[in-house]
């Protein structure tokens, strides 16, 4: 399957004037693709999704219940993506309603205070149990002007997609866990990248979807990720997209569109 589009893959990745890291894994077949797989990027909010696991893990050892409620103070609230920095302060929040945000809506302030819960180490140490051994979390997002580049929030797209098969087989915290992430992953609210080209649904209303993405992005000046569990029928992807030095954004854009339209062509023949 993704050996028949390798050339394809590899000209799209090299169209560009950014760097790109690419690891795609075709669970039917276990084929791999990659390129630049083990390359260091800055994560952005790709960060997130190990984060969101580490808070279920945080809620299966007992240490909280999804349930429960934190107060989101002002001095909590930062800037960037989310909604929460335009609302009050002194709300409170379920965990779970924080985790949704962080990730359908990339929350920079519910991402700071789910970390806070769980501790900057205890995070590193299931991210490292889960197969990160390159990817790093070392700071909370939008809290310095200026960081020291060997102390910045760092991912590779082989670890970030050896880490999203393991949610696809319900191998991370738990089988209900992994469940219920790829659920909030779905209702993911930036499509603007792997999923753009994919075709609009269409049919009678509650016709099952032609295509089904579980996934997360991230974005700085000068950087675009996307990562996620591309479903298909018959077919299954993890994918992982990382760019880093991309001139403007529609470049990432245009290329990442166009990887998740090539699967869906290749899987629908």
């Amino acid at each position: 399957m993704l050996k028949q589009i390798e050339q394809a893959l590899l000209k799209m990745i090299s169209s560009g004037e950014g760097t790109y890291g690419v690891s795609i894994y075709h669970f039917e077949t276990k084929e791999c693709f990659e390129s630049h797989s083990d390359e260091l990027f800055y994560s952005a909010s790709i960060i997130k999704v190990p984060i969101m696991a580490a808070v279920f893990a945080h809620a299966t050892a007992g240490k909280c219940s999804l349930s429960d409620k934190i107060e989101v103070r002002e001095e909590d609230i930062v800037p960037g993506d989310g909604v929460i920095k335009h609302l009050s302060p002194g709300i409170e929040w379920t965990i779970h309603d924080l985790i949704v945000l962080m990730i359908i809506k990339s929350d920079n302030t519910a991402t700071n205070v789910l970390i806070d819960l769980v501790g900057i180490d205890k995070i590193n140490t299931y991210m490292k149990e889960w197969g990160f051994d390159q990817s790093h979390l070392h700071h909370k997002l939008q809290i310095k002007a200026a960081r020291d580049p060997e102390k910045m929030n760092v991912v590779t797209a082989h670890e970030m997609n050896g880490f999203l098969k393991k949610i696809a087989v319900g191998s991370v915290v738990s089988l209900n866990s992994c469940k219920k992430m790829i659920d909030i992953l779905k209702q993911q609210k930036m499509n603007d990248l792997l999923p753009s080209l994919l075709p609009e649904a269409d049919g009678v209303i509650g016709t099952i979807p032609n295509w089904e993405i579980a996934h997360k992005t991230g974005y700085v000046p000068g950087i675009e990720h996307n990562v996620g569990l591309l479903y298909l029928p018959s077919h299954s992807y993890a994918v992982a997209v990382l760019s880093k030095n991309v001139p403007k954004r529609s470049e990432p854009r245009r290329i990442m569109g166009e990887i998740g339209q090539l699967l869906y062509q290749v899987s629908s023949k």
